[in-house]
């Protein structure tokens, strides 16, 4: 573009030398009037361009386009250089005009005026593509359409044309910082300051900037500030000066990026640097008041001094002078905050979606647009716009918050919006740690960096239905955010009782230390007290001073939410006292908040719940239900604690009756009533399947009518439990009904299964299943509190299982069902094994449960002061009032449990019953014995002694078996209603030790003896257990049994005889008293006669083993006697053939020393012949060479053999024989020690020559003396071998 600004233009005139001179201020206001003029005068291109300048600076843009238009028109053909200037200018407009348009225009007017640039520029690079000024407008354009990197290239070929165009290293230079190469752009920005250091636009706001991104602040400010100086008038300088000092004070009052502790004196430095920007915006308004920018800036620090109006009207002059699409959008967020902080919703809704609609990407304007939608309950819009939100800022944490607060509060996506609560709090920890890191500090505790505590207040309430720990833990962390004193207030956390209160009931939930939750519903008390006295203080005030009605009425429910709040920490430390034993304070917290609260229905319940399960007073339980009846016809727990005590009481139809109008009249899907009505009609069922069984005659019309109402029950209780499960699958009641129901119609295996996925389910704690809570266990109270509204919800906790209730043991029921279903199936010895497992928890859990009980001592330091007033405990001599004991049982619950314990182990005995008889092992039927008479031991069962009397008359049978069925009109168990033994072929209890009752001393009377319709059903089966041992011994082989086994038999036989009989006769009693029997009594008398049998059989057995076992000793004996003469024949022939070859060897000593004695004569003769007829050299010369012994070698014969060549050769053989035979017997006998003659080696010398004298040496022979020696030593060889071998070779030889 020129850079001349003429105010006044001379335009030649044509054919003179005169100029017109034309007053650029005082311009026509169109510019055709101008063009008319210079083509009338035939003006160069070059003012058409000026005067296209002057009006374009003037604002006068449509007039400058028609200027330039004219002159382009009147270009000449030959001179198209001189067009390009027009081109260009012309199309630098237009960018001009499409960035203004991005505004004020639609988008397709913006694309207009690209286009049409963009056909000026192809012509102009068409006429001249060196043209400088041509690159550097398609280097505008191209940033127009936001091509950075074609802008870089067309402001690079400027450059090359024209190395210090100042504009084209600025735009260079733009196109660097936009893409993050900020020391590059530096560079640029100081090659612009060095060529134009007064330049417009100034580089020193490019340097600053660049410093600034690079981290160089100071030195940022410092170009800033001289920016400022050099221009006066430019307020761009001062609006970046205050943004950096905004940004400074969000960095010290932000704990995220502090990066020091917010102290006193930080505060007094926040003060001072936001004096500082407020001074730069005042400056920058004051140079420039219609700059957007500076507008936007103000209307941002009048917002957060919450001076919303002028907030509003400064974005709405900054809307007006915006001339970028980013500046009109910030324009109507900072509109659309005002409107939003002003509760003008609807509006803020509008302005946000206008924001957007000039900057798609702006998250704030998103993400206030969807609170927007979030409070118009357009849920699924706010979901999708909080989801964008987070798509482009993952680690937001206010939408991960608004998404979860949004997932909260709709249907079943209560786990979504814990994922997003549970991210939030990684998020804040991993910052946390982060800044520990930064600052080197531990790492081990960022609790102190969380300080919202809405989070965990939102977060804690959605874990309450799924995990109560989680729940307590985020109950914990908002409480301790709650408790930290802030800079101008103390601890708020006694502003929220409910918060300590719910602390106490989830803790209780999760099965804490007693005296942590004391501690907590302590402090929940003392806090509710204090706030509530203070409330009504204020009140109180209000109302004398009088008040305005807004706030005497805001204190009132102020009151009332406390009174509120201490009504339900009442109710919960009530709840508590129950759970430790302490049920009179519980009862009397229970009456006093009755006597505050008359309509309090779960107080009214509860005291139901104790009057009947721990005083046993039904008609005060029925009484209390019906008053919250009459309170409340509606309140389902009032009529499903109503059924559950008519069930109890046995009073089937009334609870059916209690369940049905749940149903019909109150909440049709209730699980706990449509459960309670599936185990009425499976049990229906399975009622009628056995009397269908009983009947005589199967076929009957009777029988088949039984059997059809069987089958309709069953369906009927399939229908209850399928619609349980419908409503939660997780039910484990219903799958444990459905399973009964699988079972009892034959689908044993199928029925295990779901058996062991519950029992494997809750062994895992994964909990997909619960047990549907019985309505007598009243939940707590959790006391709910929404700190932005200060209003106090009362809700109901998840359904917690009763620590006492066996009937609630998820393990317990599964176990002991998958042992029923492996009973069915066959597989005994599993059956076995899940008895014991069963029976081990249930007797642990009872055992658990006995010793925590408190003693009066320890259970003295569990009170709740604040309420201990309305427990009565306070007395004026606090030390004369004795603690209570705390049991945790009561009397119904221990029956209960020791009901089940008498079940399981009687299912226990009757599987190793089945499995003896199965295998026929007389060990198992031994082991069942044993396992009845523990049973009968514990439970002090024993029959009457006069039926173990066989001599006892029939008037006093008769008179103890009247006595014993007298007490069947109250058994020890009412709740029993499992038959434990089966009533046809062979039923099993457990064997009892025949033992009549005790008595502790001759002199005293025994009492007489009452038993039990169960009882009697545990003398049935031990009976039946101590036959069944009798009969398998007496089938046992003789060789497998004894004496001893038959006599035990016989005992066993004996009581079975009695127990029987006596059955019997009792059965007959009850059943002409129509009363309640669990054995057939027919049965009994067959049982009765064959153990009779079974009597004389063992009797005979005993006669025949004794036989045996005589006859077996007899034999033995005589096997005995025969192995001993057996053993003492051998002894006698070992002794003997030792002795023999004792005297044989003596034999052949005496032998050998006689050949010797012999062999000494004959050599002594030999030598004394040899001396007479040898020369005297010679002799002297054979007696050296004789041994000490006497013996001759080899050698030595060999050597005489030498030196006697010379004598003729009969001698020499002679001799020779006579040598070898002396040699032979000489040798003494075997195991002598033996002198031997050894070889001399060359030049040594051997013992017989000690001096070492050499021998001769030895001379030839011919062949055949050779021959001759040879055979000479090979026969001596073998005899001296034959002759010192062992004494049996001598014998023989």
């Amino acid at each position: 573009m020129a850079t001349l600004e003429p105010r006044v233009i001379e335009v030649p005139i044509d054919n003179s030398n005169d100029v017109l001179e034309i007053d650029c201020s005082q311009l026509p206001e169109h510019a055709a009037e101008i063009c008319d003029i210079l083509e009338n005068e035939g003006s160069a291109l070059r003012f058409y361009q000026l005067f296209a300048l002057e009006y374009y600076k003037q604002g006068h843009v449509e007039e400058a386009v028609v200027a330039l238009k004219r002159g382009m028109a009147n270009a000449k053909a030959n001179d198209q250089t001189a067009k390009v200037p027009l081109l260009n200018l012309l199309a630098s407009i237009y960018v001009q005009k499409a960035k203004s348009a991005t505004v004020t225009a639609a988008p397709s007017d913006r694309d207009i005026m690209l286009k049409m640039a963009t056909a000026l520029l192809t012509e102009a690079e068409r006429i001249d593509r060196t043209e400088p000024n041509t690159h550097l407008v398609g280097g505008m354009l191209d940033l127009a359409k936001r091509l950075p990197d074609a802008a870089l290239q067309h402001f690079d070929a400027a450059l090359k044309t024209a190395p210090r165009s100042a504009a084209a290293l600025l735009g260079k230079a733009r196109v660097l910082f936009g893409k993050h190469r900020y020391q590059h752009a530096l560079e640029v920005y100081q090659q612009v300051l060095v060529l134009r250091p007064t330049g417009r636009p100034d580089p020193r706001i490019g340097v600053g900037l660049c410093l600034h991104k690079l981290g160089h602040a100071a030195d940022a400010r410092r170009a800033l500030a001289r920016a400022a100086e050099v221009d006066p008038t430019a307020a761009a300088p001062h609006i970046l000066l205050a943004t950096m000092d905004l940004n400074d004070v969000k960095r010290m009052l932000d704990p995220r990026i502090a990066e020091a502790p917010i102290t006193e004196a930080t505060t007094q430095s926040v003060g001072e640097v936001l004096h500082s920007a407020m001074a730069h915006l005042h400056r920058a308004f004051e140079r420039q008041p219609d700059c957007a920018a500076t507008l936007i800036r103000l209307a941002d620090r009048m917002f957060f001094q919450s001076n919303y109006d002028a907030a509003r009207g400064l974005a709405e002059r900054a809307l007006k002078s915006a001339d970028t699409m980013a500046i009109q959008a910030e324009a109507h967020y900072q509109i659309a905050r005002a409107y939003h902080a002003a509760k003008r919703f609807d509006l803020a809704y509008d302005a946000y979606q206008k924001c957007l609609a000039s900057n798609d990407k702006h998250s704030l304007a998103r993400y206030g647009l969807g609170q927007m939608q979030l409070h118009r309950t357009d849920m699924s819009s706010a979901e999708a716009t909080f989801q964008r939100v987070l798509d482009h800022h993952p680690k937001c944490v206010e939408v991960l918050r608004a998404l979860g607060y949004l997932h909260a509060r709709l249907p079943n996506t209560k786990a979504k919006a814990l994922e997003y609560y549970e991210r939030e709090m990684q998020v804040l920890a991993d910052e946390a740690t982060e800044h520990a890191k930064r600052h080197s500090q531990p790492t081990d505790d960022i609790t102190g960096w969380f300080g919202d505590a809405n989070l965990f207040l939102e977060a804690g309430s959605l874990y309450e239905a799924s995990n109560a720990k989680k729940a307590r833990k985020a109950y914990s962390m908002a409480a301790d955010i709650l408790q930290r004193p802030s800079a101008t207030t103390d601890s708020v956390g006694d502003a929220i009782p409910e918060l300590w209160n719910n602390l106490g009931a989830l803790s209780q939930l999760t099965g804490d230390d007693d005296a942590a939750i004391f501690s907590e519903y302590n402090q929940a008390a003392r806090k509710c007290t204090s706030a509530l006295a203070d409330a009504r203080l204020r009140l109180t005030d209000m109302r004398k001073g009088a008040a305005p009605a807004a706030a005497a009425s805001k204190a009132a429910s102020e009151v009332q939410r406390l009174e509120n709040t201490l009504a339900t920490i009442t109710y919960n430390v009530a709840r508590f006292y129950e759970h430790c034993g302490f049920w009179d304070k519980a009862e009397a917290l229970y009456t006093s908040l009755l006597a505050d609260i008359p309509t309090y229905i779960d107080a009214r319940l509860r005291l139901a719940h104790i009057a009947f399960f721990f005083r046993g007073n039904a008609e005060e339980a029925l009484e209390h239900i019906s008053k919250a009846v009459g309170i409340d016809s509606k309140r389902s727990t009032a009529w499903l604690m109503r059924g559950n005590i008519e069930l109890h009481r046995k009073s089937v139809q009334d609870a059916r009756r209690a369940f049905e109008h749940v149903l019909k009249d109150i909440a049709k899907h209730d699980i706990y009533a449509l459960c309670s009505l599936g185990n009425y009609y499976l049990a229906a069922g399975k009622s009628d399947h056995s009397r269908a069984a009983s009947e005589a005659n199967p076929a009957s019309a009777s029988a088949k009518k039984l059997r059809d109402m069987s089958t309709q029950n069953y369906k009927r209780a399939l229908e209850f439990f399928d619609k349980c499960l419908l409503l939660d699958e997780r039910c484990a009641a219903a799958a444990h009904g459905t399973a009964i129901a699988m079972a009892e119609r034959g689908h044993a295996n199928d029925a295990r299964q779901v058996f062991q996925d519950v029992r494997d389910a809750a062994t895992a704690g994964l909990g997909p299943l619960t047990l549907c809570t019985p309505a007598s266990e009243l939940v707590f109270k959790i006391a709910k509190h929404q700190q932005a509204q200060s209003t106090a919800l009362d809700g109901t906790a998840p359904p917690m299982l009763a620590e006492s209730s066996v009937g609630c043991d998820v393990l317990l029921w599964s176990g002991i069902n998958v042992a029923h279903s492996y009973i069915e199936v066959g597989n005994y010895r599993q059956a076995v094994l899940a008895y014991e497992a069963s029976l081990r928890r249930l007797q642990e859990a009872t055992k658990a449960m006995e010793t925590a009980d408190m003693s009066p001592a320890a259970s003295s330091q569990f009170v709740v002061s604040a309420l201990e007033a309305k427990c009565g405990a306070e007395t004026e001599d606090s030390n004369s009032v004795k603690p209570p004991t705390a049991t945790r049982l009561t009397a119904a619950e221990r029956a209960e449990r020791k009901r089940v314990e008498r079940d399981l182990r009687l299912y226990l005995i009757r599987a190793l019953y089945i499995q003896a008889k199965a295998t026929k092992d007389i060990e198992i039927m031994r082991a069942a014995l044993d396992h009845a008479r523990s049973l009968c031991a514990d439970e002090n069962i024993n029959l009457p002694e006069s039926a173990l009397k066989p001599d006892t008359s029939a008037a006093d049978s008769d008179a103890a078996i009247e006595t014993a069925a007298d007490g069947g009109d109250e058994p020890k168990d009412a709740d029993s209603d499992i038959e434990m033994a089966d009533e046809v072929a062979e039923p099993v209890a457990e064997p009892v030790v025949a033992e009549t009752t005790a008595v502790n001393g001759s002199e005293k009377k025994p009492l007489p003896v009452r038993l039990s319709p169960e009882d009697c059903l545990v003398l049935y089966d031990l009976a039946l257990v101590e036959q069944s041992v009798a009969q398998l011994v007496s089938e046992q082989p003789e060789s497998q049994r004894t004496l001893q086994d038959l006599t035990a038999a016989a005992t066993y036989i004996a009581h079975s005889t009695a127990a029987f009989t006596f059955l019997a006769s009792w059965g007959k009693i009850m059943q002409k008293k129509r009363q309640k029997l669990l054995f057939s009594a027919r049965l009994a008398t067959e049982r009765a006669n064959y153990s009779r049998a079974l009597v004389a059989k063992l009797t005979r057995k005993q006669q025949e083993q004794e036989a045996f076992e005589r006859q077996r000793q007899e034999h033995v004996e005589q096997w005995r006697k025969q192995q001993e003469e057996d053993e003492k024949n051998k002894r006698d022939e070992a002794e003997a053939a030792i002795k023999a070859q004792q005297e044989a060897e003596k034999k052949m000593l005496r032998d050998a020393e006689e050949r010797n004695a012999i062999l000494r004569e004959q050599m002594a003769a030999s030598s004394k012949q040899d001396d007479a007829d040898m020369p005297s050299g010679r002799s002297k010369k054979s007696k050296a060479r004789a041994a000490p012994d006497g013996f001759i070698s080899d050698n030595d014969d060999l050597a005489a053999s030498d030196d006697g060549a010379g004598s003729d050769s009969a001698a020499g053989t002679a001799r020779h024989q006579k040598s070898k035979k002396a040699k032979q017997l000489t040798r003494k006998p075997a195991g002598e020690p033996r002198n031997r003659v050894r070889a001399k080696p060359s030049g040594g010398h051997t013992e017989d020559d000690p001096e070492g004298s050499t021998p001769p040496p030895r001379k030839r022979r011919n062949v055949a003396d050779e021959e001759e020696v040879a055979a000479h030593t090979e026969s001596s060889k073998y005899k001296s071998k034959a002759i010192i071998t062992d004494s049996d070779d001598d014998d023989s030889a």
